[in-house]
């Protein structure tokens, strides 16, 4: 590989290092990952090579071995042991590092990792990775945005990794012929495939509320169907709690904007059209043209004139350290936000009232019954490609690939998403059940590594079994990701890839025009412009002006370019 070469494409990378390609949340941590105990340690790019030099030093003389005689072997490995080494964020590293099943699958197939400890800021990782592929001095395979790993790619740097799922890696190419959006995502124009991307399990926000006070008030949840009947219960709970000094029935955090699901004024994107902004990240987008757009705002606007929802959030000037205090000390009831809040509300509330009892409310239907779709991050992590250096031999690089291979098979899912049986999970008649309690977990002292028998959710290549990813929660949450994050109730987010060109553009527009729109109609929710028709058209005018129709236009232009239509 020619520096000069690599050298050529490095300037575009480094720009779209902070471009919408990327997907995801930058630590992956539910509760189940977190970063306790973390060493941050900078990479060193000879201390790199000298690791890949190590590699293929105990390759040539075989040191390694594939498991010893009387040990269990992997059913679903298909390869003969071996080690490779790896680049991987610190936080990354040291989670393998406490993972009981990971241990286990080396043990199983004979592979071990040589793992390099980059920095533990993740947009450095990237930047790293720049330096290692210009310097030559990569380990064997490491993670990467996609967005590196097609244009290293196409440059030669990273193998082209079909030929070798073809030929070695056969639960890696069922699962390809079994997903057609993810080989549409994963592979290029001219069919290559450069780097698997990491499976995120579908999650969602909920809306939660505090049962005892719904109770109090006289409140039938199981009643709350619609958003009228939503506003009907805030409206009850702001008579009774009318003695509580700065009471909102409704709080939240972050942008007000969050019920759009509620009113048909979320965003989405086909193949015919893209409404709205489209992130390809944990962020969800809007849609102002949307039928439903103008009655959100309207309900919205209710909801501030009538004292239901806290002035100070929809003005922008309520923290999230703000919101949790006015959550556990009773001056609001309902809220909206990330699936695990509920039960961390549950935690610490009943440190305030013993009554304290947070609930997980059913997603609201429009009034027709029909469920109104709540929306997902995409499936697929396009900031976790793994990719293999073009410059290790053939032998490494189907060391690699068959490695990765074993967690696609049957008994390798099991184990990356359950753990080992009878260490964190037993099987039953109704199913596999965790061992673990969630509540010994958490109360687990600073600095001891808690869920270590699932920690690593995004730092192996693997599938997802959401399933087993929401059963290790507390209940509050099992039980209501288990029936709400379905098909019947999600609308699944879209992996999209953005050229560089895309990308600039776009996130030159989404910088200014985001913070337009959410001035705009909180402008409206506050009164401090008139909401009528012709005022809201003029508003829409101006945004479409500003770059709203130009930015679906590049979205549509990038969805379709990704899965070819």
């Amino acid at each position: 590989m020619k520096r000069q070469k690599i050298l050529s494409i490095f300037l575009a990378l480094a720009m779209a290092a902070s471009s919408l390609t990327g997907c995801g949340s930058g630590s992956g941590n539910t509760g189940a990952g977190n970063d306790a105990g973390t060493e941050t340690t900078e990479s060193n790019p000879a201390e790199a090579t000298d690791a890949a030099d190590a590699t293929e030093n105990a390759e040539a003389e075989g040191e390694a071995a594939a498991p010893a005689e009387g040990e269990e072997v992997a059913d679903g490995y298909v390869g003969e042991g071996g080690s490779y080494s790896m680049y991987l964020r610190a936080t990354f590293i040291d989670w393998i590092n406490d993972l009981e099943w990971y241990k286990e699958a080396e043990k199983r197939t004979g592979v071990t990792v040589d793992y390099q400890k980059g920095t533990d800021v993740e947009e450095d990782v990237y930047s790293e990775i720049d330096q290692l592929v210009l310097s030559g001095t990569l380990t064997d395979c490491t993670m990467c945005r996609q967005a590196q790993a097609n244009v290293y790619g196409a440059q030669g740097a990273f193998y082209d990794l079909k030929p070798l799922i073809e030929q070695y890696a056969p639960h890696i190419q069922a699962y390809l012929d079994a997903n057609p959006d993810y080989t549409s995502l994963v592979t290029n124009g001219d069919g290559s495939i450069y780097g698997l991307l990491v499976e995120d399990a579908l999650k969602s926000s909920f809306i939660f509320y505090r049962q005892d006070h719904f109770e109090k008030a006289g409140i039938d949840v199981a009643s709350v169907k619609t958003i009228d009947d939503f506003t009907d219960a805030l409206r009850k709970l702001k008579e009774y709690y009318s003695d509580v000094p700065n009471y909102y029935p409704l709080q939240g955090r972050e942008d007000v904007i969050r019920f759009q699901a509620f009113f048909n004024a979320a965003n989405s994107i086909s193949a015919e059209a893209s409404h709205g902004f489209y992130f390809n990240n944990v962020d969800v987008g809007y849609d102002i043209h949307a039928d439903g757009a103008y009655n959100m705002v309207e309900t919205m606007k209710t909801w501030y004139d009538e004292g239901l929802i806290n002035p100070e959030w929809v003005a922008g000037a309520f923290s999230e350290g703000d919101w949790e205090a006015a959550m556990w000390e009773g001056r609001g009831s309902v809220s909206f936000d990330f699936y695990t809040r509920p039960a961390a509300f549950n935690l610490e509330g009943k440190n305030y009232d013993p009554d304290y009892n947070m609930a997980v409310m059913d997603y609201l239907v429009d009034e027709n019954g029909n469920p109104l779709k709540v929306q997902t991050p995409p499936k697929y992590n396009q900031r976790r490609a793994t990719v293999i250096n073009a410059q290790v031999s053939e032998e490494t690089a189907k060391t690699i690939i068959q490695f990765i291979d074993y967690f696609y098979s049957d008994e390798g899912q099991t184990l990356a998403n359950w753990g080992v049986e009878g260490v964190s999970y037993e099987e039953t008649a109704e199913g596999k059940k965790y061992l673990i309690s969630y509540d010994d977990e958490l109360a687990k002292p600073d600095g001891e590594m808690e869920w270590s028998f699932l920690s690593d959710r995004y730092t192996v290549c693997k599938p997802m079994d959401s399933t087993a990813f929401f059963s290790f929660n507390a209940d509050i949450v099992r039980d209501a990701a288990l029936k709400l994050f379905t098909d019947d109730y999600l609308q699944y987010g879209v992996n999209i890839i953005y050229t560089d060109e895309q990308s600039e553009e776009l996130t030159s527009i989404i910088a200014s025009l985001k913070e337009s729109c959410n001035a705009g109609i909180v402008s409206f929710i506050m009164g401090r412009t008139e909401l009528n028709e012709e005022n809201w058209q003029a508003f829409l005018d101006e945004m479409d002006a500003a770059g709203y129709t130009r930015m679906e236009e590049i979205q549509l232009e990038a969805y379709n370019n990704t899965y070819g239509n």
